[in-house]
């Protein structure tokens, strides 16, 4: 079966990053002018991707201890996508993927993102998009989601926004990432944003949920 050899030899390594963080370059004035992305690592391009689709540290993200989630190079060695393949313009050098753990049927990499910065603009009435490219291997069904929940400061959940799953058939059996896209109203009250990426294996020996060019941004609503 695809890749049997690398799920008996992959590194099952675990990074934990956790705590709350505030977005980067982002400060009350820039989100009603610019909006900034408010995920961090949004590309997997804060650290070296896999070029055989092992585990790999994926800085930014929290995993649980044994999971498969991973950063995957594009054109890495086993069927993944390539630089030619569907997916963004500019796509960096590698994406999220599942990773070598046929034992589970999904894997999941979560960030809680601080909305401290926004705070104002929300107060006033906001409106986000969430958007990514997300995809799969060839006819095999694995995909991914893309789910941001809002939370206020006691960390209640006050909704929630999905982005995918694309499937093989929207792909058309090929190899690859599309864009999907959602914009809606931030919920009063949110103080922070946990984003979650869940890939899910249906068939072969390999998590081929596929994400990559993740962003959520924020704006006053016009």
């Amino acid at each position: 079966m695809r890749r049997d050899s690398l799920v008996a030899a992959a590194l099952v390594t675990v990074f934990s990053a956790a705590g709350v963080a505030l977005p980067a370059a982002a400060s009350a004035t820039t989100a009603t002018t610019k909006p900034a992305n408010v995920i961090r690592n949004p590309g997997a391009e804060a650290g070296p991707g896999s070029a055989d689709g092992s585990t790999v540290p994926v800085p930014s993200w929290t995993v649980k201890k044994g999971s498969s989630f991973t950063a995957v190079q594009y054109g890495a060695s086993g069927g993944f996508p390539t630089s030619a393949s569907p997916g963004p313009k500019s796509r960096g050098a590698n994406f999220f993927a599942g990773g070598p753990d046929a034992r589970a049927n999904a894997q999941t990499a979560t960030q809680t993102d601080g909305l401290a910065a926004y705070a104002g603009v929300i107060a006033a009435g906001a409106t986000f998009t969430l958007q990514g490219y997300l995809g799969g291997f060839a006819t095999q069904t694995d995909h991914v989601t893309v789910t941001v929940t809002w939370e206020n400061s006691s960390g209640a959940t006050l909704g929630t926004a999905t982005i995918g799953p694309v499937t093989q058939s929207q792909r058309h059996g090929v190899t690859g990432l599309l864009h999907r896209s959602l914009t809606g109203t931030v919920p009063a009250g949110a103080a922070r944003a946990l984003v979650t990426i869940k890939c899910v294996r249906n068939s072969g020996a390999y998590n081929d949920g596929y994400a990559d060019s993740l962003s959520l941004t924020i704006a006053a609503a016009s």
